[in-house]
């Protein structure tokens, strides 16, 4: 996604006045402590303009949303905000947990239908703070909890899990992870065992890591994006991507595609690359910063509270492919 962006820069001249942009790395080795270190050292040795992503955990975003506060600097996170409305110099270039929800819960209650619905995720706060979204959204249709387990990552045998979740027989399995191997084990584990049965099985972006396997055929998948989407954005992302790798993007990669831009027009619409307390007042409160995503038209506002007002797309694996399933109104 570096490499990509960079190059979308020069490909349209550059900003402000036809400047390159730089994406400066530094790897957190999945540390709260060293994203807040990391943190530090690219604002004040690297003197970069606005901060980007985060860890593989909400708590190293946290972190680095915690040092921007403290330190007056954008900083553009892949996932939700911790009190989003008390923030003003984080966004998130993608969902709010309820937004990342939402659709997963139309699935069940305008198509799907489940009376009940069991939840296998990973052990992280993230998942944790998810899985009563999805409880509330659905209770309403009168479906009930009939399991509910969180698995430490990179536990390599699921079966136990997996064995349960076939005793208890769920109209409707919710598999809530950021983790590709989670979802490629589980897919293996269970055709291992027979296969699913009758149990519909619903998983987020990583899913397609595992759709090609026989054990996922079937999968509903709440998706960043998917080819065949016709946002300007969407097709430009695709476009893209395919010119310059061969090959066609994955739906997690807008996680950092999504930030990196977001960041870019922030600077771009500040039109200053030094001035870090106008990028990020501009950014959080001018109602300015819109841009088309690969997810559709994003637009910040004081009133969105650092999200993008964007939504995934509900797909399948059909045929070891993504195809995009229409909910009814």
């Amino acid at each position: 996604m570096i490499k990509l962006v960079e190059q979308q820069v020069k490909d349209m001249g550059g900003i402000l006045g036809g400047r390159d942009v730089k994406v400066v790395r530094y790897d957190n080795r999945a540390s709260v402590a060293e994203a807040a270190a990391g943190a530090q050292k690219l604002m004040y040795d690297e003197k970069v303009s606005a901060l980007v992503w985060g860890g593989v955990s909400g708590a190293e975003g946290a972190a680095i949303s915690t040092f921007a506060e403290e330190n007056h600097i954008l900083h553009v996170d892949y996932g939700a905000i911790d009190n989003a409305a008390q923030k003003k110099y984080s966004l998130t270039g993608t969902l709010s947990y309820t937004d990342l929800v939402g659709p997963v819960v139309d699935l069940a209650n305008k198509l799907l239908k489940p009376k009940t619905v069991a939840y296998l995720a990973t052990d992280m706060a993230d998942s944790r703070e998810r899985i009563p979204l999805y409880e509330a959204g659905m209770k309403p249709n009168g479906t009930q909890t009939v399991y509910e387990q969180y698995v430490t990552l990179g536990t390599a045998d699921l079966t136990s899990y997996l064995t349960k979740i076939k005793y208890e027989n769920p109209d409707m399995l919710i598999i809530d992870s950021g983790n590709n191997e989670l979802y490629m084990t589980i897919a293996q584990q269970m055709q291992e065992l027979g296969g699913w049965g009758t149990i519909k099985v619903v998983g987020l972006a990583p899913v397609e890591t595992a759709m090609k396997m026989a054990g996922a055929q079937g999968w509903y998948v709440d998706s960043m994006w998917v080819a065949g989407l016709q946002y300007p954005g969407a097709l430009k992302f695709q476009n893209d991507y395919q010119a310059m790798f061969g090959r066609l993007p994955t739906a997690t990669m807008v996680y950092y595609y999504n930030p990196l831009w977001t960041a870019i027009y922030a600077i771009q619409l500040a039109g200053t690359d030094t001035d870090l307390e106008k990028i990020a007042n501009l950014a959080r409160f001018s109602g300015k910063l819109e841009w088309d995503t690969p997810m559709g038209h994003a637009h910040y506002t004081a009133e969105s509270n650092g999200y993008p007002q964007l939504h995934p797309t509900i797909c399948q694996v059909q045929n070891k492919q993504l195809v995009i399933v229409d909910i009814p109104e």
